[in-house]
């Protein structure tokens, strides 16, 4: 029997000598044989040709177990199946969740190894070699808390959600620790980002349906997880393989950031089409806004990408620091202003509305429609 894509089995010697000489293992003699001890990192470049990785772990090492991370790591889409002796169901689901595909039990046995692999090949059979053209990612981040931003990006998803032949916009809340989206939509999901950062192996679209919250203004929401976690809980690659879920199942994808550095929170933005950061006319939020574009700069980030967007202007007569203020301090043109509606917006968040909800004509909501139509113009090519 042949296996539609390359097999590659790694394990300590002694466990590939004796599933070479086991009974029924003819199968596999196609398959790429790898003698490591379990707690032995695996090489990225010997799976580079790989469909599917059998691998040995040992849960007592810790070294072990980093084996499935770095894989997920350098090779996210390829399917692992882990062997180990001592099969505990309660440690089989953490691995599922970790995104192992599957469990197999040591000493190997060559049947149970095949119609494990041609079930996990089946399972796979929709997503590998598959090329899916990923939706804009539309990054908003401030340079300090209290900016505006959840506001902003909520407001300009549902007006993304209304452009000509109504897109489909999927709004994360990524401000795991302060995240109120939901407050301004007015919803109480029973379902959070944590459900899909734990899916593991479970994650696919109707996970992502069943988790987002569909607003009447077309916008489906990811809420923030219910508890407070650590900033730098979520791992980097689980939220990579959520919003690239995302990005494969709508046409837009809004993320609203937390105002804190992470690792995971620069990994996104390396990531998006397009990053507002949202600043206003005083000199801590200027200043920590230098300090984040030259970080942006730094780590190589696309400054072509990186749109400033004034928000609550007011004209220079009420406030010291004037646009053409703004863009002297941070060394770059403003993309957007957004008009000061205090009234209007707070109305609307004591309600759970959206602003165009309490005053139609807002200049908030109408400026919130002009900066939708330059991004949009902008990622169609219309400007750069």
């Amino acid at each position: 029997m042949q296996l539609n894509a390359p097999l590659t089995v790694i394990a300590s010697e002694g466990q590939l000598e004796e599933l070479r000489s086991s009974s029924g293992a003819g199968w596999i003699s196609d398959a790429q044989f790898i003698s490591l001890r379990p707690d032995e990192p695996i090489p990225g470049d010997t799976l580079d040709a790989t469909g599917v990785v059998l691998f040995e772990v040992d849960p007592a090492s810790p070294a072990s177990m980093d084996r499935i991370r770095n894989i997920r790591r350098m090779h996210p889409e390829m399917p692992q199946i882990v062997a180990m002796r001592d099969v505990d169901m309660r440690l089989v689901r953490t691995l599922i969740r970790e995104g192992v595909a599957d469990v197999v039990e040591l000493p190997f046995n060559a049947e149970e190894i095949l119609q494990t692999v041609i079930a996990v090949l089946e399972t796979h059979a929709g997503s590998v070699g598959k090329d899916v053209s990923l939706a804009p990612l539309i990054a908003v981040t401030k340079p300090i808390g209290g900016a505006g931003a959840t506001t902003i990006a909520s407001h300009l998803a549902a007006e993304l959600a209304s452009e000509p032949g109504e897109p489909t916009v999927c709004l994360f809340d990524l401000d795991i620790q302060a995240g109120r989206i939901c407050e301004v939509f007015g919803v109480s999901p029973r379902r959070t980002l944590t459900d899909l950062l734990e899916a593991g192996a479970r994650l696919d679209a109707s996970m992502l349906d069943t988790v987002a919250e569909r607003h009447e203004c077309g916008v489906d929401l990811i809420a923030a997880p219910n508890e407070i976690i650590p900033i730098e809980a979520p791992k980097s690659e689980d939220l990579a393989r959520v919003l690239d879920l995302a990005r494969a199942e709508y046409d837009y994808v809004v993320v609203d950031m937390p105002s804190g550095l992470t690792n995971w929170g620069l990994a996104i933005l390396a990531k998006a089409d397009s990053i507002l950061m949202l600043v206003e006319q005083s000199l801590p939020s200027l200043r920590q806004a230098r300090r984040r574009l030259d970080l942006f700069k730094n780590l190589g980030l696309d400054h072509r990408l990186v749109s400033v967007v004034v928000n609550r202007v007011e004209k220079k007569l009420f406030k010291s620091i004037g646009i053409d203020d703004v863009e002297k301090a941070l060394g770059r043109p403003v993309t957007a202003k957004l008009a000061r509606d205090t009234q209007t917006l707070e109305a609307a968040q004591d309600r759970g509305v959206l602003a165009g909800h309490i005053r139609r004509k807002s200049p908030f909501v109408a400026d919130v429609a002009a900066l939708a139509d330059a991004i949009t113009a902008r990622m169609d090519g219309g400007e750069q």
